[in-house]
């Protein structure tokens, strides 16, 4: 397999990884527009306002909406040479501006945020792929969980060896996370294992809640893991304790 970014085996999904970082893993800070996006975003307490949990379904929605300060905000050094970065352009321009933006900080590794569902109909520039590979920053595209396969495909025919699968579910009231999602996201990671093979990198996270949950997503392919919603709770600003066992699985599920 392609080593790729040297990723923790558990990674914090954004746009939790702007907020908690537990030692032994890789945080996602982001998203990130080339604009600000939402007044005084990326505050704990206000992403903690746009999200719902439905005990009838086990489920989080969220209407966070890639608030952000803008990827000029963003700095460089140490910490974003240790995380993943997020990005989401609303147009070509946009996607210009990101790139350089990341070549310039060169980050951990750049993801595509091309499937969130709360920001309506998304297009990019079809040599979006190409034009991230070029910054020689390690690109890793975010799926979504259903109808994943042509983006899929058309990343890696462009040389994208890394995936994160999956990004929240579209619902009427914003995106779903948590339990529900996990058994899409399952099959997105035993899809993408059986139609790249061994040379795509993927990372598996949606509804992982306990050491189960990674073992399940490890048996169907994935290489790392990712957890989001599950970051919700006050405990996670002040301990780890909240996802010990899950880092550990995540640690063991990695081939030595």
């Amino acid at each position: 397999m392609n080593p790729g970014p040297e990723v923790q085996p558990l990674v914090i999904s954004a746009p939790f990884g702007n907020y908690v970082h537990p030692p032994g893993t890789t945080p996602t800070l982001g998203t990130y527009t080339a604009a600000r996006r939402g007044g005084r975003p990326a505050a704990f307490g206000r992403a903690l306002l746009t999200v719902r949990y439905y005990r009838r379904l086990g489920a989080w929605v969220n209407r966070i909406g890639l608030r952000n300060p803008g990827i000029d905000r963003l700095g460089d050094g140490p910490r974003i040479q240790q995380s993943i970065v997020s990005i989401h352009g609303f147009e070509p321009a946009d996607w210009t501006y990101l790139l350089r933006r990341i070549a310039k900080i060169t980050p951990l590794a750049v993801e595509l945020n091309i499937s969130c569902p709360n920001v309506g109909e998304m297009s990019w520039p079809s040599t979006l792929f190409d034009d991230a590979l070029a910054t020689g920053v390690p690109v890793i595209v975010k799926l979504p969980p259903i109808r994943f396969e042509k983006l899929a495909g058309d990343a890696a025919a462009s040389g994208v060896t890394w995936f994160h699968a999956c990004n929240t579910l579209p619902v009427p009231r914003g995106g779903m996370s948590g339990a529900p999602l996990l058994p899409l996201s399952i099959a997105c990671v035993r899809w993408l294992r059986s139609e790249l093979g061994l040379e795509a990198m993927i990372i598996g996270g949606g509804g992982i809640r306990s050491p189960q949950d990674v073992e399940e997503f490890a048996a169907a392919g994935a290489d790392r893991f990712a957890i989001g919603s599950l970051a919700m709770r006050p405990s996670a600003l002040m301990s780890d304790r909240w996802v010990a066992d899950i880092r550990e699985a995540a640690r063991s599920a990695i081939p030595r």
